[in-house]
């Protein structure tokens, strides 16, 4: 056995060896690693900030971001200004960066199982002992495997590279797969690819649940393009965009809407099909442009079954609602279509999904400025993130876990055991493993499983590049580099796998000593100069941030699909013993829960209600007078599945036979902001699937009983007894004109 991965490993290779690179305005002549206590950057004075570029920590999409350090500690992030996709904006979640670098409940040192497994219970060890385990145990393994999250760049080739030296089998894991809308997308465009929407330069946005200014995909750049689709500039045509939102729950994105259209859960498809049935049989586009496409997918007669009197009764969408709409969408052109959240969420979710992408052919604005485009193919060395294995996926493994002899596991930035994954089996099947090491920066449910738990480093502490997806219809190139020296004894993943890979199989596993090595490889050999460019041109992408370039335009395919492939959707429990639709959702601050164990993103107030900290349900004002419950009521929600409490907080933004809950809270383990906190909903749906094999997560129907308890609620809006004060209330100080 060498010990050459080793010796470097321990000696800190995320730390000592990855140093950061200075990257203010001016480039520096040469590199200098970036200290926390006594000594600091040699270019800097004492109190003077420097600014480094690097990966958003808890971005979605792919965003870059500059941070404000001061004397080697991280004080502030702001977006990025160069960089394409975010434009140097920002959310709630990339703020959240710096809180999460300083939590004081992150994983400080190697730990060991001493309790039983998953009891929590471990002890501190050395590195040293936590390596000579890991390699004892999954290297002499029959049947080992790899699960991550969605890993990319070269963060990625490193973990297949690893994958392959040991014959391990590799799994994905995401809380909400996008698995529907990448089959949607090879049915109507030939692509599993995300596409580019080009939101700037549209004039018309008809979106079936997609919330893409609060959490679905890629937010902040849509969020930055909203506000050119919004002004009256030459990008749209010189006049405000139209916006239309159609789902059963308002979505922050519905709340921005000029036209909120409120639709019966499922029955997504059926409604783009009848606004297709307006658009063809009325000849508000040219048939030349929507008579080929027809052509491929049933027919224009197909299109009969969906006439606008024919959906409204199930759909809960009046005929004339969606002829306005058809009208008002073809008429203003360039628009796009797109559908996301709940409206996918469905059993026949990848039908819905191509049913509503296809608008876009038969109008006329597919490939076009102003509709949905294809992205280019991502360069070699930094591919995409990898794809999520499906919820079929993990209820076949959970099954072969229980079936089979039992596999060693290497599980980093993933919770498997939590959420619908987790009620699929999987929680369950990891008690028949034969060993368990995690790595990740917090404690989680699936980590609380394992024999042995490696700290690792903060986003921004380690070195790494990235893809955005979706891109913005260049090929962009996102570079990470660590801006502060790690305060704990951590360590990166990539940099675990080449150490592992040189233990088991030789020195020379990789062609890389570190991941800085690698990453820094990969962006010169990506770069316009080639692999011999010099340390100038690599500190000139580390100070923009990574590189981009515009591509050659890509092509769409043909589409595979028909339209009599529409199913009616089904759901779990009947509207006689389960009166309501369950509609779980996205909140803004802390998203699927991955990013929960921040204080600062359980504080962030969900946009619509306001309320934080905890698992709410909103419930319709009719509704709640029928259930005889009020604000602040704690309820027991129960599905075929089981059952859940929630606090009530009513609200017209669902309809009388439809609630809705948040997802992301009822961690067993986790920081101490985020564990034994609220509910996990996910945990509680049907484990129904659609055809692409994506758990259809808002099937589920649910009835409600009051508990007869009640807490003040955790909401920063307005309450009619602000100082609490029953015998004493506010006196007016204002008249009533005013």
């Amino acid at each position: 056995m060498t010990s050459f991965g080793r010796r470097r490993f321990l000696a800190g290779v995320a730390g000592a060896l990855g140093s950061g690179l200075v990257v203010g305005c001016a480039a520096p002549e040469r590199e200098s690693r970036v200290q926390s206590f006594v000594l600091s950057p040699e270019q800097s004075l004492p109190g003077q900030s420097i600014w480094f570029a690097t990966a958003d920590a808890h971005s979605q999409g792919g965003n870059s971001v500059v941070i404000r350090t001061v004397d080697g500690r991280a004080k502030k992030v702001e977006g990025n200004p160069a960089f394409p996709i975010n434009l140097g904006k920002t959310s709630a979640r990339s703020q959240a960066g710096v809180p999460s670098l300083y939590h004081p409940d992150r994983i400080a040192t190697p730990l060991k199982r001493t309790g039983e497994r998953g009891s929590g219970e471990f002890k501190k060890i050395g590195w040293d002992e936590a390596l000579n385990l890991l390699v004892d145990k999954f290297g002499n393994s029959s049947s080992p495997t790899l699960i991550t999250g969605r890993v990319g760049g070269t963060l990625s080739r490193v973990t297949k590279w690893f994958a392959s030296l040991t014959s391990s089998r590799h799994l994905v894991h995401e809380s909400l797969e996008d698995s529907t809308l990448r089959a949607a997308m090879h049915n109507a465009f030939g692509t599993r690819e995300l596409p580019h929407i080009d939101i700037a330069h549209s004039s018309y946005i008809l979106s079936f649940g997609a919330d893409f200014l609060g959490t679905w995909l890629s937010p902040i750049s849509y969020s930055t393009q909203y506000t050119k689709f919004r002004s009256n500039t030459s990008d749209n045509g010189g006049h405000r965009g139209t916006l239309t939102q159609i789902e059963p729950h308002m979505s922050l994105t519905g709340s921005n809407a000029d036209n909120w259209v409120h639709i019966n859960p499922g029955r997504e498809g059926e409604v783009a099909l009848s606004i297709a049935h307006t658009i063809v049989h009325e000849n508000l586009v040219d048939p030349a442009i929507s008579g080929p496409v027809l052509n491929q997918i049933g027919g224009k007669s197909a299109l009969d079954a969906y006439a606008p009197k024919n959906v409204s009764s199930t759909s809960g969408v009046p005929a004339k609602t969606i002829m306005k709409i058809a009208k008002e969408f073809a008429s203003h052109q360039p628009g796009v279509a797109i559908a996301g959240g709940p409206a996918l969420a469905h059993t026949n979710g990848e039908a819905i999904g191509t049913a509503v992408l296809l608008l876009n052919r038969i109008i006329g604005s597919a490939g076009s400025d102003g509709g949905i485009k294809p992205n280019p193919s991502a360069t070699e060395g930094t591919p995409r993130p990898l794809q999520a294995n499906t919820f079929t996926d993990w209820v076949d493994f959970a099954t072969e876990m229980n079936s089979q002899s039992p596999s060693a596991l290497l599980i980093y930035d993933a919770d498997p055991a939590y959420g619908a994954t987790g009620a699929a089996g999987v929680k369950t099947a990891l008690g028949s493993a034969s060993f368990i090491a995690a790595m990740g920066p917090f404690m989680n449910d699936t980590y609380a499983t394992a024999d042995l738990v490696l700290p690792a480093t903060h986003p921004f502490e380690q070195w790494g590049d990235f893809a955005p997806d979706p891109a913005n219809g260049q090929v962009v190139v996102g570079l990470q580099q660590p801006v502060v020296t790690s305060l704990l004894d951590s360590r990166s993943f990539g940099d675990l796998l080449i150490t592992l890979g040189s233990e088991l199989i030789g020195k020379d596993a990789f062609p890389w000593k570190s991941m800085q090595e690698a990453v820094k490889t990969t962006a010169l050999s990506t770069y316009k100069g080639g692999a011999e460019a010099k340390d100038t041109t690599w500190v000139e992408l580390l100070r923009q941030g990574g590189m981009w370039e515009n591509a050659t335009p890509a092509s769409f395919g043909e589409p595979s699909w028909q339209i009599s492939s529409l199913r009616e959707p089904n759901f779990a429990g009947t509207a006689e013993n389960y009166t309501f639709h369950l509609i779980p959702f996205e909140t803004v601050g802390y998203g699927t829960g991955d990013e929960g164990q921040v204080p600062f993103l359980q504080a962030t107030p969900d946009a619509l209600t306001t309320m934080t900290w905890t698992t709410w349900v909103e419930i319709n004002p009719k509704s709640a007078i029928k259930l005889g419950v009020k604000r602040g009521d704690i309820v027991d929600i129960e599905t075929p599945s089981g059952s859940f409490e929630a606090q009530v907080y009513v609200a017209p933004t669902v309809a009388p036979d439809t609630i809705a809950v948040p997802i992301g809270q009822g961690h067993r383990f986790g920081s101490r902001w985020n564990k034994g906190r609220g509910s996990d909903v996910l945990s509680f749906v049907h484990p129904f699937t659609d055809t692409a094999g994506a758990v259809a997560w808002a099937a589920t129907r649910a009835r409600i009983q009051a508990t007869g308890r009640s807490a003040q609620i955790p909401a920063f809006e307005f309450t009619e007894n602000p100082r609490n004060d029953e015998s004493d209330p506010p006196v007016r100080v204002t008249s009533e004109q005013h």
